[in-house]
């Protein structure tokens, strides 16, 4: 079965993500090459990154898979944006301007790294009031979350919030201390999804297979499809 990847930087000219169209066919080149057959494209919208508007994500994304498919790479793309927290996001809900992941009523989001864990849960409250199911992007940066044994983060996924986090965090290519983190959150079932947050075709690249591959060894084929994809088809399937 394909992964999905929902969470990356892979438009051109519209974040820290890639640059051009010739960078995003090269890191499209690597997903396909890693088994992803669906990518969620999830350009920043945060001050200082870029504040893309869904006519510009539609437009890019249809561009890039007319690019796509004339240089025969068999991939589809879907819209999102992910979203950094701020005041003004309320109003953006209110008046019905978010865009979400696909079309389902989910919400990529994320937060400063040292962001209070009171001002998450907040947070949280706050999308889901307004109708939308927040997705926490690369939960295992937020060190006020992981230093409270993520008793915050079973009070979110138990209020309807989903949990993310990064290919390269479960494989240890983040650095130790958040691998470990990340281990302790999927051993006790706090992950809905893995995605690769790729920004380039090299580095922080579209790599699953590698983090696929260990989440099958220590967690077993169906959390690992679940990660990987399934949770994808279940929440996100409204397209």
């Amino acid at each position: 079965m394909e992964y999905i990847d929902m969470h990356s930087h892979i438009l051109p000219g519209l974040d820290d993500g890639s640059k051009n169209m010739e960078m995003t066919l090269a890191m499209l080149r690597v997903a396909v090459e890693e088994g992803i057959g669906m990518i969620y494209t999830t350009p920043h919208c945060m001050p200082g990154k870029g504040h893309p508007t869904l006519a510009k994500v539609e437009e890019r994304i249809r561009l890039v898979q007319e690019a796509a498919e004339a240089e025969g790479i068999q991939i589809t793309l879907k819209k999102g944006t992910e979203y950094y927290y701020i005041e003004e996001m309320s109003e953006w809900m209110e008046e019905g301007k978010i865009i979400t992941l696909g079309d389902s009523h989910c919400v990529l989001v994320e937060f400063e790294p040292y962001a209070e864990e009171k001002y998450i849960r907040n947070a949280v409250r706050e999308i889901l009031g307004f109708g939308y199911q927040p997705v926490i992007a690369h939960v295992e940066r937020y060190r006020n979350l992981m230093e409270r044994k993520f008793a915050a983060i079973q009070w979110m996924r138990e209020i309807g919030a989903l949990i993310q986090v990064n290919c390269a965090s479960v494989t240890g290519d983040n650095g130790f201390t958040t691998k470990q983190n990340v281990k302790s959150l999927l051993k006790n079932g706090l992950v809905d999804f893995v995605s690769t947050d790729a920004h380039r075709p090299e580095g922080r690249a579209p790599y699953i297979e590698k983090c696929a591959e260990l989440l099958r060894r220590k967690y077993g084929d169906i959390y690992a499809a679940e990660l990987t994809g399934g949770n994808a088809r279940r929440f996100l399937a409204h397209n």
